[in-house]
């Protein structure tokens, strides 16, 4: 039995005193249980409001960041969402329960792996799971309403762009000089125009550099 210095019942008054007011992503939130996606040496903190390490040198994201950046895709229950990046899987079964379906890639195989296991367990059956590199994209002919990329990126990747609807949102952590990152809001205008909001200071892992395949990415677990 696990003891934790809080509960999903005060995390989530906690993230309503920091100002996220939407009732849907607070619901989907209580009823995510952190402590199954985190490290067993950090189980106790599941529940307060901080990144905590996972696997293969990742972070499970500070529960505020990861609210504030799906209150920002104004998700709809029919949209379709892609997310780069999936962990171990908490932000994608929060997203689950927002949308008609998640599509997620993970370039590690152990936290594809894990993710899958984490999902299955909760019984949630929206979310197709993929082992591949997030900065390809999808890469099949398909568009999404909304895209939430996990990890920091100095550029927007192109590919990942083309997967984007028209008025869709995007967002993801950019990289500046001097190791510095903000959240960046996209909104597709046009089929090659886009609007882009820079939010406020955050700090993601990088997002694996293209050159990087999934072989080598995989050996960094070993």
């Amino acid at each position: 039995m696990h003891f934790f210095n809080k509960n999903n019942d005060d995390l989530v008054e906690e993230l309503k005193e920091k100002g996220i007011a939407d009732k849907n992503i607070l619901n989907s939130i209580k009823k995510v249980p952190r402590e199954l996606f985190v490290n067993k040496l950090s189980i106790q903190l599941a529940y307060e409001n901080m990144p905590l390490p996972v696997e293969c040198g990742q972070t499970i994201s500070q529960p505020y960041v990861v609210a504030y950046m799906i209150d920002c895709l104004k998700l709809k229950k029919t949209d379709k969402v892609l997310e780069i990046g999936t962990g171990t899987g908490y932000q994608t079964a929060i997203i689950s329960h927002l949308c008609q379906k998640i599509y997620t890639i993970e370039i590690f195989d152990k936290l594809f792996h894990q993710a899958k296991i984490n999902i299955n367990k909760l019984k949630i059956r929206n979310v197709i799971h993929k082992h591949d590199n997030g900065i390809n994209g999808w890469g099949e002919e398909i568009l999404f309403d909304a895209i939430i990329i996990s990890a920091a990126s100095e550029e927007i990747p192109s590919k990942i762009l083309k997967n984007l609807k028209n008025y869709g949102n995007l967002i993801i952590p950019k990289k500046y000089p001097f190791d510095n990152q903000k959240l960046i809001l996209i909104k597709k205008t046009g089929k090659n125009s886009f609007d882009q909001k820079e939010l406020f200071d955050v700090k993601f892992v990088p997002l694996l550099n293209k050159n990087i395949d999934i072989d080598r990415a995989d050996s960094h677990e070993k």
